[in-house]
């Protein structure tokens, strides 16, 4: 399959394909008269690339992932992941708290136009 009908198919684009392999995310695609040609393997491990994406992994952390020799290397370097993010939900939460009791407790003005009453 090539690059655009791949990128269509993956609901991506073909410049995130050609950056993901460029970047070593993900390994070099075979080449027929000189075009990538993706096969079942490629898209299943982009499609597990852009899942990561999607969770918030970095691509370095993506990368480090997909290196790592065992599924328990791999659900802990995720587990890191949701722990992170469990602390910015927190965080977030905390924000989100702050500014609800700001715009809760603001007084009411009435806007003056030009000096005028």
């Amino acid at each position: 399959m090539k690059i655009n009908a791949a990128a269509t198919q993956l609901h991506t684009s073909a410049w995130t394909l050609r950056y993901y392999e460029e970047i070593g995310v993900l390994a070099p695609v075979a080449r027929v008269s000189g075009m990538r040609d993706y096969q079942p393997a490629d898209l299943a491990r982009i499609r597990e690339i852009l899942d990561l994406r999607a969770c918030g992994v970095t691509l370095d952390e993506i990368k480090r992932f997909l290196r790592l020799d065992s599924s328990a290397d791999q659900r802990q370097l995720l587990a890191t992941q949701a722990a992170d993010l469990r602390d910015q939900i927190t965080e977030l939460t905390a924000t989100l708290g702050r500014l609800e009791t700001k715009i809760a407790t603001l007084p009411e003005r009435r806007l003056v136009a030009n000096g005028a009453d």
